[in-house]
Order: C-alpha cells, then structure tokens, then sequence
C-alpha cells in the first residue's frame, strides 16, 4: 500500500496518494494494536492469582502518588510469594495503601527503591453492566498489569535505595522535595479553600491530583473547568511562554533560546513523570521547536497529526484514551476553525476575542467526546475561561516563583505563596460562579452512532470551499441540527414490558426497575465505605446513561449504609429525579446529610412503612417491612431496611435490602405475601439472613445474590448458597455473572447477564403459587 500511495504521489495524484498513504498507517496501527494487546493479555503478572495476601517485590517505577486517605506506589515486580510458592514474574503493579492516619506519609519511597509489599491482588473482573466501559483501557494506557491493595503502610519494606547516579531517580527526588515545599508552606487548615491550596497548586505545577477535595473536583467538572488541573497543551504553553520571555528579556539569541526550551521541557516531563496528557503537549511542543530550528517554519496541522501518529507507535492503547481524543479533537479544532471565528468576532482588548475563539473552537471539536465519554456538557466553561486561563496562568506564575525563591530566600517564597493562595480563593469561587444556573452544565446519555458521525461530518463542511449560494446557511442549519440532537436525544421510552435489572456495583446493592411505559426507578445506588472510589458516578450513572435515561421516578434508599447509599449521591446529582422513598432517617449520620444535599431542592422524599403501596405501569408495589414507628433513628440498622414486593401479572420479585434474621421473622409473622418468582437475596448472602423459615415461605424459584468478587466478608456464605440450590432454586450472582437482567411481559421471563449478554433463557411463568418452578422454554 505504501508503494502505491508513493506511485500516486510521483503521478501527482495527491489526494489519492493521501487515502494510500491513510489506509497504510491505519494497517500499520492496528498491528502494532494487536501484538500490544497479546503483549498485554499475556503478562505474567496480570494472570497471577492468589488466595489471600501475598508478598510483592520489585523496584519503583515512578515517585508514590499522594491521595487523601491512600497512598499509590507503582511497582515493576519481579517475584511474588504467596499460597506456599515462589513465582518469578515481571509487570507492573499499582499498590493502593490505605492510612488511618491522614498525616502519615510515605515519602521514604522514591523511584529506584527495591521493596517488598504484602498486599491483596483486587480482582480482575470489573464492574461487568450491559455496554459498560471497561475499566482495563484506563490500565491498557497506563501499562498497569494488575491492582493491589495494601491495608497499611506497616506492610511496606524498603530493601535497598535507588541508585544515586541514575538521573531519574535523582529527578524523583528532586520532585518529592517540591512536594514536601508546597505541604510545608500550603497546610490543609479548617477552611476549604486551605484544603484545596496544596493539593491544586500539585496538580498545577507537578500533575499531582490525587489530594484534591472531592466537593472542589465537582465544582470544577460542573463548570468545564476540570481539564486546567491535568498538565497538557494549555500548561505547556504557559510554561514555554513564562521560559521563552525569560530568554528574551536575558537577550538571548532566537535559535539558543528554543534549543534551551526543548531542554527544558524535555526535564518537565520527567519531573511529571512521563504522564499521557503531559507527554502528548510536550511532543508537539517539542516537534514545533524541531520545526522552528530545522526550517524556521512549522506547518502546525502536520506537526499535530506526526504527534499523534509517534504516540500510537509508542502505546497504540492511546487510541481508547478519552484525554488523548480530546486533545487532539481540540487542537485539530482550533487549527481549523479558529482563524475563522476569530475573523467573524469583534475586537476586544486584553486579547478577549483570542480567548473566546480559541475556547468556542475546541469545545465545538470535543462536545461529541464529552457527551459519549463523560456524559456531559458544560457550556459555563465558554465564559468561566476568560477569567480562569489568565488566573491558572497567574497561579502557574508565582507557584514556580514560590518554588524557586521557597529554597533560596524563604521570605520571598513566602510572599509569593501568599499570592498563590489569593489566585487560588479567586480561582475556586470562579468555579462556582454559575453553580446555580443548572442548565450550564447537563449530564447526558451517549447519542447514537449516527448522530455523532452527522455532528462531526456537518463540522467539517464548513472547511468546504464555497461553491452555491446558500451553502453557508444550509450547512449551519444542518450543524445545529446535529448539535440538537446530540443534547435532546434520547426522547423518553417507552417500554411494552417490565425489566428488572441487578447492576454490578462490586460489594453492594442496585437494582433498576423499568417499569411498563415510561417511567423506572432505582433500588440503591452501591457505594464505598470510604466513599474513596465513587460507584455512583464512575459504575451506576454510565450504566444509566447507556440506557438512555436523563430521569428517575423514583430513588429508593433501602437503608442508609454506605454500600446502599453512597452511590446514589451521584446518582442524584447527575439525573432528574421525582421523588425518594425511603423509611427512617438517621438524620445524625454526615453521610446521610450528604446524600440529602445532594438532591435538587425539588425532589420529594416520601417515607414509605409496611403496608404502603403504589401500581406504576400496571407493576403494584407493596412495601412489606419496616413497621411504622419512629421516624427518625440515630443510626441505620440492616434490619430497618425497606423492603418491595413486585407484582406484574403472574410474576413477582421481592426486593430485601440486608434484612437479617429479626426483620425476615417480622414479615413472616406478619402474613404478609412474600412468596415470589424471583429474590433480592438479603444481606449479600449473609449467614445472619435467609433463614431456612424465609427461604421456605418466600420459595424463590430465581435468586440473585449482589455481592462483590473476592469481597473480604467471604460472601456469600457457602450454607446459605447450598440452601437455595436445595430448593432447586436458580442462583445467580453478580461477581460471576456481572449484572442481571430479567425482563417480562407477565407470562414469560427473559433472563440474561452481562457476563454472558447473547445467552438468554427463557421460562413460561406458571400461574398460582409463585414459589412454584417456571417451566423452562426448551432452547
């Protein structure tokens, strides 16, 4: 194909060149793609397996990441010890280590350090939910074999230091001293903004985001600000204009000064330690300077495109990166389009046209990758920027300043942290400038294929030499279309037959209800007792959204224990919803708070006791426990969770919560109709639920038991799970199987899993008892 694209070139058929030249390179990406992915799949490390703690030891490969409540090391390892073996392996492995103490420190790591670690493999298998992004691309991109957790920081051994001549491990030192700078001089104090000064002065000079204050995370993914704290093209340009205006003011000559720069960044990348975002700003940066000593010239379009073709040489996994689509959407944006809008903008000081326009033309660029990859759209961040870009420039300023002055003159070092810490206040109250103004920022589902393909074909028509009159018009009439669609679609479902789906949230309970029409609720949101990873936004809302769901009914909150609750925090942020039910209210309980702030001011909470009841979409709705009683509790107990009875037809489903032994003899003492085709098992397969008297009475024919793979409650527990196959009940689980659909017209089912997604079965619900079995269609 190569000789052919070069056979047209010399005919002087460029264009058809061109599409040779295309079709050669994507050939040649695709297999470097495969032998990278096999490369991958095969390592020794990633298909280990161990029962329970195992001793790692290898070398660091890069500086300790710093979190708010952990610590993350990054290990090559070159043997593990664990089940009675000793195993030579080589990959790389991301060590999570938890602290109780959030001022202990493990800053006596460094990259180079030989160490030994004791720590539990997490498993392999992610959250597995119907059309779900799988979280091993995230790995893919960052060469991470496998995931480790270590319970405390008493469990690490350093068995020898890093070499001392190797100038990386002198540069990671150099960058834990800087670290230990802006700790030194930015205490986290009781205000939030001293909380937020050091983590994002890190994230802004050297990469580091892991501290950064959840609530201030929001703030900023809300106003479409989020993308100043990940070092890339913008910060690259800063630092190169702050370096290049210091040669010029030094009077250096042109050439020297970007042959010092290219130096220069080259350092800054190892000092960032090689991070994707920071690696792709750098190569253009670096390639645009080769330009300028080369040939004094720079076709930016063909130094962006070489960029990029380097990079998926080097890690092909770069293509299924979300940040590196965007950076090169919103540079091939603003090459295109930004001479164009810049023309058909007024004149404004202080470079305001410039700022606009550049902003207008990536975000028209990204808007199809923000909504499919992170479902959102922050039209605030058109505005906000014309105040942030200078403000993180300002910031970028004097933090490097405070740097440099904070080892050699310490007073003014001082001053120049004091106005770091001005921009910074400044910075954050920008952010939540247009907190209010909902419709600034909206939460999405992923348009369809055609719709996105219709946005970006219509974008570039506007490239198209004028040929008719009208063709302007027409193609703005026909991008704006697209641009519609993109933020209407999906229009509301609406759905023949009931479907109950029990989503794959690890550890944890969530069951989506789509009831016959329009309308759906969801049973729980799963969660973190550390409320460290957010199952909400990260597992429940993307599983939402690849539905096509913009609004809930009805949230039901089970019982305020945070594998119930802490998803659903997101959940309510992210999503219209009508109202929540749930039964008492352990008012007392921060997280609780946190998830009642979280809701809209317009949402309804209902309390919902034994006896209550709704029909939604011809599905009645029974609440079975608790009692009435007290309204409000101190704490939430397991056995005050609220408990659904489905009933659509023939069949029903009974949703328990972690209802243990006391609350499954009350709703049996209380003759209340617990017999159903299909069990919520309680309590994660608990031995203190699923009583033998329950299990009996309700005689589910289909059980499904929600609980997280490799858990470290050991559930479920092999007595109850042999008491439900005795029955010759159908078990299902959501750390075997991923998420559970069952869908129904009444009187047949549909069962199918995520983990096997085309193998359906299908029963014929018989009528009367429900605990009687559905006869199985014959396949």
């Amino acid at each position: 194909m190569a000789v052919f694209g070069w056979i047209f070139y010399f005919s002087k058929k460029e264009k058809t060149a061109f599409l040779f030249v295309l079709l050669c390179i994507s050939c040649l990406e695709a297999g470097f793609y495969t032998r990278q992915n096999h490369r991958y799949n095969s390592n020794s490390l990633r298909n280990i397996t161990c029962s329970g703690y195992a001793d790692f030891y290898g070398t660091l490969y890069r500086t300790p990441s710093r979190g708010r409540n952990n610590d993350r090391l990054f290990v090559t390892v070159n043997k593990v010890e664990c089940d009675g073996r000793s195993i030579s392996v080589k990959g790389n492995l991301r060590v999570t280590v938890r602290r109780t103490d959030p001022k202990q420190k493990i800053t006596m790591f460094a990259r180079g350090d030989k160490v030994k670690i004791s720590a539990r493999l997490l498993p392999r298998k992610n959250f597995a939910n119907f059309a779900a992004t799988p979280f091993e691309n995230y790995l893919k991109v960052r060469n991470i074999h496998n995931r480790a957790v270590c319970k405390s920081p008493l469990l690490l051994q350093k068995q020898s230091d890093s070499d001392s001549w190797n100038p990386l491990n002198r540069i990671s030192r150099f960058k834990q001293n800087l670290l230990e700078k802006i700790d030194r001089y930015f205490p986290s104090g009781q205000s939030q903004n001293e909380q937020c000064e050091g983590p994002l002065l890190e994230a802004l000079l050297l990469g580091e985001r892991d501290r950064i204050d959840p609530g201030l995370n929001q703030a900023l993914l809300k106003s479409g600000l989020y993308h100043l704290l990940a070092i890339s093209g913008a910060h690259i340009a800063i630092l190169s204009f702050f370096i290049f205006s210091l040669f010029r003011l030094i009077r250096f000559p042109q050439r020297t000064s970007y042959l010092l720069l290219g130096f220069i960044l080259v350092f800054y990348l190892l000092l960032i330690e090689g991070r994707p975002s920071v690696f792709r700003a750098t190569l253009m940066a670096l390639l645009f300077i080769a330009g300028k000593l080369l040939w004094n010239d720079v076709n930016l379009l063909n130094t962006v495109s070489l960029s990029a073709f380097i990079l998926l040489i080097i890690n092909p996994f770069y293509l299924q990166d979300a940040g590196f689509q965007l950076t090169y959407a919103a540079t091939f944006s603003i090459i295109l389009f930004f001479p164009a809008l810049l023309k058909s903008l007024p004149k404004l000081p202080l470079h305001l046209s410039e700022i606009f326009a550049v902003t207008l033309a990536a975000q028209i660029g990204i808007i199809p990758i923000m909504i499919c990859s992170f479902h959102r759209v922050a039209l605030s961040s058109l505005l906000l920027n014309f105040i942030a870009l200078p403000l993180v420039g300002l910031i970028m300023g004097f933090g490097y300043l405070f740097l440099f002055f904070s080892f050699l003159v310490p007073f003014l070092g001082k001053l120049c942290a004091l106005a770091v810490a001005l921009l910074i206040k400044i910075f954050i109250q920008a952010a939540e400038l247009f907190d209010t103004i909902t419709f600034l920022s909206t939460r999405l589902p992923s348009p369809p294929l055609w719709v996105v393909l219709g946005y970006v074909v219509s974008l570039l028509l506007f490239l198209l030499p004028k040929k008719y009159k009208g063709q302007v018009p027409l193609t703005m009439l026909l991008f704006f279309s697209f641009l519609l669609l993109s933020l209407i679609h999906p229009f509301t479902p609406s759905r023949a037959n009931l479907k109950v789906t029990f989503v794959d949230v690890g550890q944890g309970d969530s069951t989506l209800v789509e009831f016959p029409g329009e309308k759906t609720m969801l049973v729980d949101g799963g969660g973190t007792p550390d409320d460290n990873f957010d199952i909400g936004e990260y597992v429940v809302s993307p599983f939402l959204w690849k539905k096509g769901l913009k609004k809930i009914d009805f949230v039901v909150l089970t019982h305020a224990h945070p594998d119930h609750m802490n998803g659903l925090k997101a959940v309510v942020r992210n999503f219209k919803i009508e109202e929540i039910w749930e039964a008492f209210r352990p008012e007392n309980d921060p997280a609780y708070q946190q998830f009642r702030n979280a809701a809209s001011s317009r949402v309804s909470f209902k309390q919902v006791f034994r006896g209550d009841s709704r029909a939604v979409g011809g599905v009645l709705i029974q609440a079975l426990h608790p009692p009435a009683g007290r309204t409000r509790i101190f704490r939430a107990e397991n056995n005050q969770s609220l408990v659904l009875k489905l009933s659509y037809e023939k069949l029903s489903i009974l949703l328990t919560g972690d209802i243990e032994r006391e609350a499954e003899e009350s709703i049996v003492d209380s003759r209340q109709q617990a017999k159903s085709h299909i069990l919520k098992v309680p309590h994660h397969g608990s031995r203190s639920s699923s009583t033998k008297t329950f299990v009996n009475i309700v005689a589910p024919r289909i059980a499904v038991i929600c609980v997280g793979a490799g858990n470290r409650y050991l559930l479920p527990h092999e007595e109850i799970v042999k008491r439900y196959l005795s029955l010759g009940t159908s078990l299902y689980r959501t750390d075997i199987h991923g998420a559970i659909e069952v869908a129904t017209n009444g009187t047949m089912l549909t069962l199918r899993t995520a983990r096997q997604p085309r193998l359906e079965k299908k029963y014929f619900i018989r009528p009367g008892n429900p605990g009687r079995k559905p006869e199985q269609v014959p396949q």
